[in-house]
């Protein structure tokens, strides 16, 4: 039976994420007893990948680490490029990392600070996306689409979008992956994350593997 998979994505439905011990071999094993598709966050790439904290001349082209290298990276969700990014992320840590991941869930916020700005609604940015760029708000279709990365402001509200996730970013959840063994599942569409500063600890690695849902598990 699907456990680990199931008992993160019910502990997930408050605040958009979860955290639990376990391997990434689990995860892709549940995965298919709960017919989830494993699909890449970057075209012609692998559902997973391994991420390391790269100097900004080493990083692919139009990533985060192209422009911010080592350093703090902007919340942002996964696959914001593609016309349908994955639904939930899952990120494996087998060693523990001094270096957190910030999580900020729109539900939380909606909960307490009552609705998400007007300029995040309705403000218009271009994700490029190759040949095939297009516009989009970031609430997109009722979730979340956002990377700085790839998303121009295109407008007066995308541009105070843009500043609104930057003054979120301090109040951001930390998660610390002080254990070994540590997943953590984010569902990438109310959610946004962020990896913190890896300047310290450049041999950090993470595995990532991204789902699109069949089904929801009930």
């Amino acid at each position: 039976m699907a456990r680990i998979l199931e008992d993160l994505l019910n502990a997930s439905r408050d605040q958009g994420w979860a955290a639990g011990q376990g391997t990434l071999e689990q995860v892709k094993l549940d995965a298919a007893v709960l017919q989830w598709t494993a699909v890449p966050t970057r075209r012609g790439g692998p559902a997973v990948t391994t991420l390391r904290p790269v100097d900004r001349a080493e990083a692919a082209p139009n990533s985060l680490s192209a422009e911010y290298g080592k350093g703090a990276q902007p919340l942002h969700t996964d696959g914001a490029h593609l016309p349908h990014p994955p639904d939930i992320v899952v990120l494996a840590c087998v060693t523990p990392s001094t270096t957190p991941t910030r999580l900020w869930s729109r539900r939380r916020y909606g909960r307490f600070v009552g609705g998400l700005p007007d300029s995040v609604e309705h403000g218009v940015f271009l994700v490029s996306s190759g040949n095939d760029s297009f516009f989009a708000t970031v609430t997109d279709g009722g979730r979340l689409r956002y990377d700085p990365g790839c998303m121009m402001p295109c407008d007066a509200r995308s541009r105070q979008a843009v500043q609104f996730f930057q003054e979120q970013y301090e109040s951001a959840t930390e998660h610390a992956w002080d254990q070994p063994n540590l997943l953590l599942l984010i569902d990438n569409r109310r959610s946004l994350h962020a990896r913190a500063s890896a300047a310290e600890e450049p041999q950090r690695e993470i595995q990532r593997i991204a789902f699109c849902l069949n089904h929801e598990v009930s």
